[in-house]
């Protein structure tokens, strides 16, 4: 008796909730300004992928709103923006790597040159070897599917003065990383000249959402796409699917002493340290799931500090120290569709660590979906998590 009394207080509270819900979106129709501004699409957020997200659509000719508040993308602003077609722990291709390489070599260079500023750079990966069985696997890759992407070759005396490398090194072919930053902030600049930016915090009490389109404030628009990262966790519509957010902690150092010249490719054991120029490089990162706020800890800095000493010979100060949350799915897949119950609201997210590989693609395969009818990869499909829907 007692558990049927507790299922019915729980409808009843759904249905005032879905009551009141009603009521605020009549009051708002009603009160809706006449001026209203129609578009094809509403986005909110302008990280990774509500940026990529956005341009992908304006470049297929629609019109776009995008709604993000100032300073919040903090977590695609301090990534690495790292990509790596291979997966070191088993020594294969990473998932979809073929697709996603050619797709996102398309897409930056093109917004390269739309916005006249170099954010895309072709680096290799020089993975340091922590034991003689790693060598003899990497070797043995290199002939199977994987090898397109592995140097043949060990070499036993790669940047011998700088870095430790007892064992020898090899090189990941056709990686590198996105300048985050720099290409976010072109972009903002851009839909800011467009006029296809809104600054703002979204205040989901001012969404109207109708059967076939939504209105915020005086924007009407065919549908909504969120694309908040770890927010969508605090997002009333879409806070049951089921993020598994990870923090990542970033250090910026300098090479000290001597050392004029240093390297300009990605060196990779235990951490990674990327050259950013000036003899300046990114170390990472770190994976916390506990402690999840964007300020940097004095845990995340030493775990960095002992393994880059385990890595370098020479001396480094520390001139930067940064944190974010990555919007990480349990399934390690993006989750990408439309809303269980109102088909005028989608979500584009869950990119994760290889955001920067999987957003331009997933851009396209979601506006294939949306305007061409074109089925939604299964892996990536939202509803693969209906049933954890709560209204």
């Amino acid at each position: 008796m007692r558990r049927v009394s507790q299922i019915k207080q729980t409808e009843k509270k759904r249905n005032i909730r879905e009551n009141l819900r009603n009521l605020r979106e009549t009051i708002l129709r009603e009160t809706k300004m006449e001026n209203t501004i129609q578009k094809n699409y509403i986005i909110v957020g302008q990280g990774l992928a509500g940026t990529m997200l956005a341009q992908t659509f304006i470049k297929q000719g629609k019109t776009v709103l995008v709604i993000d508040e100032p300073g919040l993308s903090k977590a695609s602003k301090i990534a690495a923006g790292l990509y790596n077609p291979v997966v070191f722990k088993r020594l294969v291709k990473s998932w979809m790597a073929d697709e996603l390489i050619a797709f996102m070599d398309d897409f930056y260079f093109g917004s390269e040159k739309l916005l006249g500023t170099n954010f895309y750079f072709k680096k290799q990966i020089v993975r340091l070897f922590a034991e003689e069985q790693e060598k003899t696997l990497w070797l043995k890759k290199t002939n199977e599917d994987v090898g397109k992407y592995l140097s043949k070759t060990i070499e036993d005396d790669f940047l011998s003065d700088l870095i430790y490398n007892p064992l020898g090194s090899a090189e990941v072919i056709d990686a590198g990383n996105l300048d985050t930053r720099l290409f976010l902030d072109a972009f903002r600049n851009y839909f800011r000249e467009q006029n296809n930016l809104l600054e703002e915090k979204f205040d989901y009490d001012q969404l109207i959402i109708s059967k076939n389109s939504v209105t915020y404030k005086n924007y009407t628009a065919d549908k909504i796409i969120f694309c908040e990262g770890y927010k969508t966790t605090e997002n009333p519509y879409f806070s049951w699917l089921p993020f598994k957010l990870t923090k990542g902690e970033i250090i910026t150092i300098k090479l000290l002493g001597d050392t004029e010249v240093g390297f300009d490719k990605v060196i990779n054991k235990g951490v990674f340290i990327l050259p950013v120029g000036d003899n300046t490089y990114k170390v990472g990162a770190t994976y916390e799931w506990t402690n999840l706020t964007d300020l940097p800890t004095e845990k995340g800095k030493t775990e960095l500090i002992d393994k880059l000493q385990k890595v370098l010979k020479v001396p480094f100060k520390i001139i930067d120290h940064q944190a974010g949350i990555r919007p990480t799915v349990i399934d390690r897949r993006p989750i990408i569709g439309l809303h269980p119950k109102h088909s005028a609201m989608a979500v584009f997210n869950g990119m994760g660590t290889k955001g920067v590989m999987l957003a331009p693609y997933f851009a396209k395969h979601f506006f294939d979906f949306l305007e061409k009818n074109i089925p939604l990869d299964k892996e990536v499909n939202i509803v693969r998590f209906g049933a954890t829907f709560k209204l």
